[in-house]
C-alpha cells in the first residue's frame, strides 16, 4: 500500500481537513445521504393506510424505488405518483431532489409481513 503525500506550495504538508473535504465532496456523500431521506419521507407523505401496503426500498440515480403489494394499489399509486414525488421533493434539500418514483410489485415475503402488520 502506498501513501500519497500532498505538499503545499511552501514545501510543507497540506492539512488533513481540506484533503478530506475534497474527497468527501467527490464522493457526494451528503447528497446521497439526503436522497436516502426520501425513503423515510415516503411513509410520511403517503400516510399509514398506503404505507401498510408499500415499502420504499431505496434511491438510485435520483429514482425512489417503491415496492407495492397488489395490482389495485399499484394502479392507484401510479395515478398519484407525481403528486407524491412533488411532496417528497418539497421536503428534500436542493442537491437531493428525486427525478422519479418507480413502482414495482412487492415480493411475497415482504407482502405477507405488511399484510399482517396492517391488520
Amino acid at each position: 500500500m502506498t501513501l500519497s503525500r500532498r505538499m503545499t506550495r511552501g514545501g510543507g504538508f497540506e492539512p488533513v481537513a481540506p484533503v478530506l473535504d475534497r474527497m468527501l465532496n467527490g464522493l457526494k456523500i451528503e447528497e446521497r445521504f439526503a436522497s436516502a431521506q426520501a425513503t423515510e419521507l415516503w411513509a410520511e407523505v403517503i400516510g399509514p393506510e398506503v404505507a401498510a401496503r408499500t415499502r420504499a426500498a431505496g434511491v438510485r440515480n435520483a429514482e425512489l424505488l417503491v415496492e407495492v403489494k397488489g395490482s389495485v394499489w399499484m394502479g392507484h399509486l401510479s395515478v398519484l405518483r407525481q403528486q407524491y414525488l412533488e411532496e417528497i421533493n418539497e421536503r428534500l434539500p436542493d442537491g437531493a431532489k428525486l427525478q422519479a418514483i418507480r413502482l414495482v410489485p412487492m415480493r411475497n415475503k415482504e407482502g405477507s409481513q405488511l399484510e399482517s402488520n396492517a391488520r
